[in-house]
């Protein structure tokens, strides 16, 4: 008997995956993994894409296997990208290819039993930088380039609704600025690996300048978001990696700008924790369909 599926924050579901080529810039083949509830979708499903962190440089399709396969228990259909990254491919690709992945969603709606106008994004750490500039600049010009792969296997290229009703964001480097000077302030600090950082953002961005150009924070403030969709944000307490005050600015930012933004510290949690089991990770994955639930429905 084929189980009928639909959103259920209690995450009944077996869950199926599956690789595809979603896009294809410059000749270059984009894999995605979709991981997609298990029997028949009672009505059109609600979608994630998710997009990985790695400080824009490492980390793949496969990086979010374990949150991914937890949310599409839940009767969600989850898209995991794999998209173009330092040092082979500075920024703006990386963004063109999360603005591909929406576009590829939509495109795709009926073979993945998913409704079109409800699509989310979920992004950790530069993934989240990445997922929350998506999200406040849908269709904007400098994203566009990215030839999607149509049911038929033809490129498109051409504009698509690149919109979504929300954004869960993981410890996000909500200002690449601003981390990376914190980076080299910590340069001479035992124990941390300031180095890496620093070689990380000089491998996706030119220049500070560039940096600055996609802080979400700046781009709040200064009024330069085309919308501003309703953001999850997980705060772990232990995180060397994307400072606190860093993390309070670009919240400050988003509400003063009139945006819906839920903070939630996790006590004892440490950067990237969303990757291991824990009951940090089950806390998490809890409230983010809570959150999905009351807006994406």
């Amino acid at each position: 008997m084929t189980m009928t599926v639909r959103f259920d924050p209690a995450a009944p579901y077996e869950v199926d995956q599956e690789d595809v080529v979603f896009a294809k810039p410059d000749g270059k083949e984009l894999l995605a993994r979709v991981y997609r509830p298990r029997g028949e979708a009672a009505a059109p499903l609600m979608a994630l894409v998710d997009v990985h962190g790695g400080a824009w440089n490492r980390g793949d399709h496969t990086s979010g296997a374990l949150h991914g396969k937890a949310l599409a228990a839940s009767g969600l259909v989850v898209v995991s990208l794999g998209f173009r990254q330092g040092p082979e491919h500075q920024y703006r690709a990386a963004s063109q290819d999360v603005a591909a992945g929406v576009r590829y969603v939509r495109a795709h709606a009926r073979r993945f039993s998913i409704d079109p106008a409800r699509v989310g994004l979920i992004g950790s750490s530069s993934g989240g930088q990445l997922v929350l500039l998506a999200g406040v600049k849908p269709g904007a010009p400098e994203h566009a380039g990215t030839p999607i792969v149509l049911p038929n296997g033809s490129l498109d290229t051409s504009p698509g609704d690149e919109s979504v009703r929300f954004v869960v964001a993981l410890y996000p480097v909500a200002d690449p600025l601003a981390r990376y000077r914190y980076a080299e302030s910590r340069l001479n600090d035992a124990g941390f690996d300031a180095k890496r950082f620093i070689e990380s953002h000089r491998a996706f961005f030119p220049d500070e300048a560039a940096m600055e150009s996609v802080s979400i924070t700046r781009i709040v403030a200064a009024k330069e978001a085309t919308t501003l969709p309703p953001v999850w944000v997980a705060q772990p307490e232990v995180d060397d990696n994307v400072p606190a005050e860093i993390t309070a600015a670009f919240v400050r930012a988003y509400r003063a700008a009139g945006g819906h933004l839920d903070l939630v510290p996790f006590p004892g949690a440490k950067h990237g924790f969303i990757g291991q089991a824990s009951p940090a990770t089950d806390k998490a994955l809890s409230l983010i369909r809570d959150f999905v639930g009351k807006f994406g429905a």
